[in-house]
């Protein structure tokens, strides 16, 4: 019996997909290196699944409903983000969002003094990608230390030492980006920053879908 070449590629692309989904099921570093070989494209075919994760139209719809990508101000979440700062005494506090294309600053702020900028880069210098993609809160006191994401562009170029990101959840439960801080310097974030943190996101949130 003959099979059908097509056929056969689109099971494979639909059996990477699979893997690629329970390997980010699974908490740890194994999540965190399935993301980084994806992004990276050390294999063609679990880079297309993450492609396709990340290109969901139903995922790609929530983002343009929430017209964080839209050019129109957001001050209430602006203001937000602010307050993130002042409460934490963070260097840096962010709302991104992660698409199949790179992250986006959807809206930044830092403390006086500290260089920073809005724009947007690719996935391979995204860290945000990775707690959008596994749907989990990403913490890392240390980047240097840390077994998978040393080796990230950002721990390369010193732009990230420590980082909190908690994934952004539109209505509809697609996770479309992240509420995030970092800072130049390690630090290690306590009980209480991450709960505190926990509580902004809320805030952050409530800015985004009723702004």
């Amino acid at each position: 019996m003959n099979t059908n070449p097509n056929e056969a590629d689109d099971r494979e692309a639909d059996a990477s997909a699979d893997r690629l989904s329970s390997v980010l099921g699974v908490p740890g570093d194994s999540t965190m290196s399935a993301i980084f070989d994806a992004v990276r494209g050390a294999d063609e075919k679990t880079a297309a699944a993450l492609r396709e994760l990340l290109s969901d139209p139903a995922r790609v719809r929530a983002i343009e409903e929430s017209g964080l990508l839209s050019g129109q101000p957001h001050p209430a979440v602006d203001d937000a983000i602010s307050l993130t700062i002042n409460a934490l005494g963070v260097a840096y506090a962010a709302l991104n969002v992660v698409t199949a294309e790179g992250q986006t600053n959807a809206s930044i702020a830092w403390q006086s003094g500290k260089p920073g900028h809005k724009g947007t880069r690719p996935l391979l210098d995204s860290l945000c990608v990775y707690p959008v993609v596994s749907d989990a809160m990403l913490v890392i006191d240390d980047i240097a230390d840390h077994p998978v994401l040393s080796e990230h562009s950002t721990a390369r170029n010193g732009e990230v030492a420590s980082y909190l990101g908690i994934p952004l959840h539109a209505g509809d439960g697609h996770v479309i980006g992240t509420f995030c801080v970092w800072d130049t310097e390690p630090h290690h974030w306590s009980s209480t920053d991450i709960a505190l943190l926990t509580d902004l996101s809320v805030v952050v949130r409530e800015a985004v879908f009723r702004d």
